[in-house]
């Protein structure tokens, strides 16, 4: 690749990031991770009976204090209920409430089903290509906050 090409990608990485800014609306005290989390305790609890915080933090890739402050706003805002698993009161298993799994209805379900059937004439192939072109870009960037605070300490 090239450095022209590499801005023209970077370019459309920016794109990308307004267009996640513009998706609808979300009800007052939630932010876009919110539904990300929402979504993912949704798709668990639809492939294995429980669903764990721990469950969570790993398809998110997110660690386990950050994940935890999440599920805890959500809790808050009576849309994930936290409760002990019956054969190891130490787990906390969570589910989506009723306000929870409407959330997910309307801002993934019915939305993404909306914008696919828009996006009908893009190949599944081009989407999964930029998908690991977005995924290599991560992988690859250069850290170097990162690398600051490795010579600080």
């Amino acid at each position: 690749m090239n450095t022209k090409t590499l801005k023209q990608l970077l370019d459309s990485c920016f794109l990308a990031r307004r267009i996640v800014e513009t998706l609808p609306e979300l009800p007052h005290g939630m932010k876009p991770r919110h539904i990300h989390v929402l979504d993912t305790i949704h798709t668990i609890q639809e492939t294995q009976s429980a669903c764990r915080v721990s469950d969570v933090s790993s398809a998110l890739n997110i660690t386990m204090p950050s994940i935890t402050r999440l599920i805890q706003e959500l809790h808050a805002l009576n849309l994930v209920e936290k409760y002990a698993d019956e054969n190891d009161k130490r787990a906390t298993l969570l589910r989506l409430t009723e306000q929870g799994r409407t959330c997910v209805k309307y801002h993934v379900t019915d939305f993404q089903k909306e914008w696919t059937e828009a996006l009908n004439e893009l190949p599944d192939e081009k989407a999964r290509a930029v998908t690991e072109v977005i995924e290599k870009l991560w992988q690859t960037m250069p850290r170097k906050a990162e690398k600051k605070n490795d010579r600080k300490n």
